[in-house]
């Protein structure tokens, strides 16, 4: 969260970019990366803020109460830096009917997708999940309203996707275009139908697949039994696979105790603090996990 000076100084300072260079990656967030080549972009530095402050004055046409962060987004407390503006939130709010300040609104979560236009064009596209099972695909000119059904319809028929093929053109709405060239990873869409059942779930306030695999977790550290550690490997493994490493909120272990206990010690082997640690030569490090006491 910034102010408009202090987004125009990142902006000047690159740290944000209107643009995304020849040779460079476009990297989105449990989509994929790519290498961009031949990129057309709308805006340069100095036309991109004048047009942030058009989408400002869209919503404030007089312009009035502007915040004003003097500078600094933080201060001090003890030896903490603390945001005087919290953290964006950034996620979707679906209105059954725009028109009625009284209408009922759904909650929502987002990730991103491409949608197929034709052989090689796609669009970069937000798919919104919201909690009455709705999806809205936007990002693109005319936003569309969907069931679950018919947005698996539109995955299985290929119009909806996560992959794309090499020299592709990618177009990001309002943004500008690319084409891609070589992929250094990318999600499975699949797995992102998956997360969906997650993202619902978590919106109405029931358990997701990691909260209960997470619980199932704890029950068998506290309590190593052979049943415990079946059940733990199918909690594990509903689990969409690109989420699975953040299943105990531990970005240092990841879930490396999890798959030691399933799958075997061995699996510490996978651990990125171990990998680090035997090509420098250094002691290898130790993750304790119990095995099961009936086993």
């Amino acid at each position: 969260m910034v102010d408009l000076e202090l987004f125009k100084k990142k902006l000047n300072s690159g740290w944000v970019s209107p643009k995304i260079p020849n040779g460079k990656q476009l990297s989105i967030h449990h989509l994929g990366s790519w290498t961009v080549k031949n990129g057309e972009w709308l805006f340069d530095k100095e036309s991109y803020f004048e047009h942030i402050k058009e989408v400002v004055k869209d919503l404030n046409p007089e312009l009035k109460n502007l915040y004003n962060c003097f500078g600094t987004t933080t201060k001090k407390v003890g030896k903490t830096n603390v945001s005087l503006l919290g953290m964006a939130n950034g996620k979707p709010v679906r209105t059954e009917d725009p028109e009625n300040y009284f209408s009922p609104k759904h909650k929502g979560d987002s990730f991103h997708g491409f949608q197929k236009n034709d052989d090689l064009n796609y669009n970069l596209i937000n798919i919104n999940v919201f909690a009455d099972s709705r999806i809205q695909i936007s990002g693109i000119e005319k936003p569309e309203l969907v069931s679950i059904d018919e947005f698996t319809s539109q995955v299985k028929d290929g119009t909806i996707s996560t992959e794309i093929p090499e020299d592709s053109t990618v177009h990001i709405y309002g943004f500008g275009k690319c084409t891609v060239g070589t992929c250094q990873y990318s999600a499975n869409i699949e797995e992102k139908l998956s997360e969906i059942n997650d993202i619902i779930s978590q919106l109405n306030g029931d358990k997701t697949t990691s909260e209960i695999c997470r619980e199932v977790y704890e029950e068998y550290i506290e309590n190593p039994t052979v049943r415990l550690k079946d059940l733990l490997k199918v909690a594990y493994e509903n689990i969409p696979e690109h989420l699975r490493t953040y299943v105990l909120g531990d970005m240092d272990a990841k879930d490396i105790p999890v798959r030691m206990i399933i799958y075997g010690e061995q699996e510490i082997e996978k651990w990125s603090h171990y990998l680090i640690s035997k090509e420098k030569g250094c002691e290898l490090p130790h993750l304790n996990v119990p095995k099961p006491k009936d086993e």
